[in-house]
């Protein structure tokens, strides 16, 4: 036996007697439902929060949290700001020449529940949320959020390394991170945790290594030479802007990344102040002189046939964007990562 039938933009298909039906969900046909309508959600794919037992394949989550932010708040609206230009995101990725609702089942999870006032309990709130995504046999992508937020996520990731979605293998994981700071400050005004630190206390709670963390887009002035310090004894690898702009450092350095990760799982977060402020105003703490949004979109794709297991987007900050600029690329950066999920899955 089998059959399919239409259920708006998901499908149902059952193979065999004793086969419990799969949902295929699929974003919304913009020919019968114009973009510019119907409910908001992460590229117009169904909004499906209790996503165990559904056979998903990614969950999209929104974290709308600046609690750790150090200069300009405002990133707690990223999740609503990035659903809205995410409309605009197709199917199709033509570069990588793969259908990514064809290969992946995708849904939007809805937002994570955080408490504005406490910051550890929304820390201790994301990593639930990412373990259930994680324990239901998928991978996640996270719309932050300031960047405090990867900490819980790679705790998660951490946590539930051993029982790992669909065709990881159990090893070491790599950090694959775009930023114009390296986020390995020690603390600030006496705070350990915020949005300078989630790289450093990943690699002191044993979650990382330093050799594992590959840093893509790093620039600007120092508060002090010793900043640098941490990075170069964990043995972090760093791919500056003036190398990033250097066609041979720019391949050896991937080419390093690329053969480091192998099929480990790659946990790949996207700090859209990677950009220069000409490309993405709207974020938190802008440094100028950096990627154009084309630069960024490349050296993603350069990443293709690495084992993405989990990935987040990160330090969108509405208040301070203009025309939508940040917000679509928040959006067109998680259309990458999903293309890049898509493209390695069997």
């Amino acid at each position: 036996m089998f059959f399919t039938y239409d259920l708006g933009n998901m499908k149902t298909r059952t193979t065999g007697p004793n086969r419990s039906p799969r949902v295929r969900f699929k974003p919304a046909n913009p020919l019968t439902s114009p973009r510019f309508s119907g409910p908001t959600t992460f590229n117009r794919l169904p909004y499906v929060p209790d996503f165990e037992g559904k056979d998903v394949d990614v969950v999209l989550l929104g974290i709308p949290f600046d609690g750790g932010t150090s200069f300009r708040p405002g990133s707690r609206f990223a999740p609503r700001a990035v659903r809205e230009a995410s409309v605009l995101s197709r199917n199709y990725h033509p570069e990588m020449a793969v259908h990514v609702y064809e290969r992946l089942n995708v849904v939007d999870g809805g937002d994570v529940s955080v408490n504005p006032l406490n910051f550890q309990k929304t820390m201790a709130s994301i990593e639930a949320e990412v373990t259930r995504v994680r324990r239901a046999g998928a991978r996640s992508i996270c719309v932050g959020g300031d960047h405090s937020v990867l900490l819980p996520e790679l705790r998660a990731l951490h946590r539930t390394r051993k029982k790992t979605a669909r065709g990881e293998k159990n090893s070491e994981p790599v950090l694959i991170h775009f930023d114009a700071h390296t986020d390995t400050a020690d603390q600030a005004w006496g705070e350990k945790y915020h949005h300078g630190t989630p790289v450093r206390r990943a690699i002191e709670e044993g979650i990382l290594r330093g050799s594992r963390v590959f840093q893509i887009g790093i620039r600007g002035p120092l508060t002090s030479k010793d900043q640098e310090s941490f990075v170069r004894e964990s043995g972090i690898h760093v791919l500056g802007i003036d190398d990033f702009h250097d066609a041979r450092k720019y391949r050896a350095f991937f080419s390093k990344l690329k053969k480091a990760a192998g099929r480990s799982p790659c946990f790949l977060s996207f700090d859209v102040d990677v950009l220069d402020p000409a490309y993405a105003p709207g974020t938190g703490t802008p440094v100028v002189g950096g990627m154009t949004s084309f630069d960024a979109l490349r050296a993603l794709r350069g990443l293709a046939g690495l084992n993405i297991a989990a990935a987040d987007v990160v330090e969108v900050s509405p208040p301070y964007d203009h025309a939508q600029l940040t917000s679509l690329v928040g959006a067109a950066v998680i259309f990458e990562i999903l293309a890049l999920m898509a493209s390695a899955s069997d």
